[in-house]
């Protein structure tokens, strides 16, 4: 193992797309022996710590072994050392032979192992190449890796390489990356990775939030890709809510799912130009033979009167009839309940809200479970109230279920002790006044404006906050008081579009919808290739100006962006929003 080049570049200024950045990017070989710092090398320099440096990416070390694959991808003459933008070219360091940890002595200095390189878009600048050399550079595990430095000391090319410490239980910077590119898809390598001896903080927060999020996507007797139902059946529930039952074609059983969760249809609604993305709640209990979904038939946007309805609902209730077929992914979703478990727990919900308390509770009484729960739903009046004779019937067959309901706008015909149980709104003072003291466990659903209230009243009464469960578009601090409201919740049945996007620079608008999914995803909806490349919020490649509009992150990016710009990869707007793309 040997250094084979040393090479630094200070900070400079240089165009891009009409534009002047600025970038440590273009390395040089020097000669002489060079002084490693803690936080780079003499006469180096990085633009930006936050994706380029700091102490745990003081230095950047690629492999030689790799120049000769990218000559001949790219068609190019011999590269100079430094091309990738490395600090140190090494030989015999490829990313299968190194651990995340490993320690090497190099000349008089001490360097560690920390992570694989994430490329930005400053790599194809260098490499006078256009974004797609990005995904391609991610996608080859030709990365490199950065060091931190645990001895300042000096080097030059040609010194040899010591490995001083190795720890087998890490797993290698090859791992590493396979992990990294698989993410939510296979935990078991993230929980490898965050197993790992000496990984960055910053990578340790990032694998972590994704470990999370892998805990709740589709259980490991789910399915990848689409598969085809056949609804079975549909039946009217209310005037503006009908459910849909959903059988497999193929006749196989279903795999269980956890209440609460949500299905993502792909439907080939006739008259638009491309499938059209929307998720809808479970409504019931896992079954073996059926999903059953509750669909609210949406009308235009209250703010937005001149708007068409719900494209999705409206298709649903007058299209979809028993025999048409769906693709659909597995269930999938962060709001959902163990109905094993113990914990008092209280299900409060408003409008079409109820569909995963409804999964929820019919889930604990086929459990068998003595477990405690509260059911607490608010609608208008009985014309709205969903499955409403359901409910009744289950609280008086089961000791553990207590049910209350409040009509807002109650009609003649609705009776106090009949229908309902109170007039008004669920508000926390409600909850406050029904519930006996025990350590609950909140679950909530609902309108933004519904939640928001109970959040803030639940956590004012003193629960604390992580056990009050929802699931946002967004950080859950957006529900606090003084915060920004966020997007509709991802639990509402229909995920209609609900702002608008102006991609300006391309004169396009679009309706963003969250079955959609990023701005990212959104621009390539129509027909736009922002630069990008890890689609995580870590490389900052897609980096674009917010001209108006504000934005939540779905996945928190590994450093937020100043004010005023967006990581469109992870981003999903709050508001109508114009982007400089």
């Amino acid at each position: 193992m040997q250094l084979l080049s040393v090479n630094v570049s200070l900070p400079k200024e240089v165009p891009y797309k009409g534009a002047t950045i600025t970038t440590g990017i273009f390395k040089e070989p020097v000669a002489g022996r060079v002084r490693v710092r803690t936080l780079n090398l003499d006469g180096d320099g990085q633009a930006d710590r936050k994706v380029h440096g700091g102490r745990d990416m003081a230095l950047y070390a690629y492999p030689v072994e790799h120049y000769p694959y990218w000559q001949t991808a790219l068609g190019r003459a011999p590269f100079s050392f430094g091309q990738f933008g490395e600090n140190l070219t090494v030989r015999g360091l490829a990313e299968e032979q190194v651990r995340v940890g490993d320690r090497f002595r190099v000349g008089d200095a001490l360097l560690q192992v920390t992570q694989p390189r994430i490329p930005c878009y400053k790599l194809a600048l260098r490499m006078s190449t256009g974004p797609d050399f990005l995904r391609r550079f991610l996608e080859s595990g030709r990365l490199g890796f950065y060091l931190r430095v645990l001895e300042e000391g000096e080097i030059a090319a040609g010194d040899p390489i010591e490995r001083v410490e190795s720890d087998p239980g890490s797993v290698t910077i090859a791992e590493f990356i396979r992990a990294y590119r698989s993410g939510s898809r296979d935990p078991d390598s993230l929980r490898r990775v965050l197993a790992s001896r000496d990984l960055g903080e910053a990578w340790r927060l990032h694998l972590e939030r994704t470990l999370e999020a892998a805990e709740s996507a589709p259980n490991p007797w789910g399915w990848d890709g689409e598969r085809t139902f056949v609804v079975d059946r549909r039946v009217a529930e209310t005037e503006t809510v009908t459910s849909f039952y959903l059988a497999p074609k193929d006749g196989e059983a279903l795999p269980p799912f956890k209440p609460g969760q949500f299905l993502t249809l792909g439907l080939d609604i006739p008259g638009q130009p491309r499938p059209v993305t929307r998720t809808y709640t479970i409504s019931d209990a896992p079954n073996p033979d059926h999903y059953r979904l509750s669909i609210k038939r949406e009308p235009p946007p209250a703010h937005r009167p001149e708007s068409p309805p719900g494209l999705a609902s409206s298709y649903f209730h007058d299209q979809v009839q028993p025999g048409t077929r769906l693709r659909v992914k597995a269930p999938r979703g962060g709001l959902w309940l163990d109905p094993r478990a113990e914990t008092p727990v209280v299900l409060v919900s408003a409008g079409i809200g109820l569909t995963p308390m409804l999964s929820m509770l019919n889930a604990i009484v086929a459990a068998g479970s003595a477990r405690p729960v509260w059911f607490i739903h608010g609608t208008r009046n009985a014309r709205e109230h969903v499955m409403g004779e359901h409910l009744r019937r289950l609280a008086a067959a089961h000791d553990n279920v207590q049910l209350h309901v409040r009509y807002s706008r109650p009609e003649p015909g609705d009776v106090v002790g009949r229908s309902h149980d109170g007039v008004g709104h669920v508000t926390a003072d409600v909850l406050k006044r029904l519930l006996p003291p025990a350590a609950y466990d909140f679950y909530l659903c609902g309108p933004t404006p519904f939640m928001r209230s109970l959040y803030n009243g639940l956590l004012d009464w003193g629960v604390a906050e992580d056990r009050i469960h929802s699931e946002f578009f967004g950080p859950a601090s957006v529900l606090k008081a003084g915060a920004e409201l966020a997007p509709t919740p991802v639990s509402n049945a229909e995920r209609s579009p609900a702002f608008e996007v102006v991609f300006a620079r391309s004169g396009v608008t679009a309706a963003w919808d969250p079955g959609v999914g990023s701005l990212l995803e959104l621009a390539e909806a129509h027909g736009l290739r922002p630069d990008s490349s890890c689609r995580a919020g870590i490389c900052q490649t897609c980096l674009c100006k917010r001209l108006a509009g504000e934005v939540t992150y779905r996945v928190e990016p590994l450093d937020r962006p100043d004010p005023g710009a967006v990581l469109i990869c992870c981003a999903v707007p709050a508001s109508d929003l114009i982007l400089a793309i």
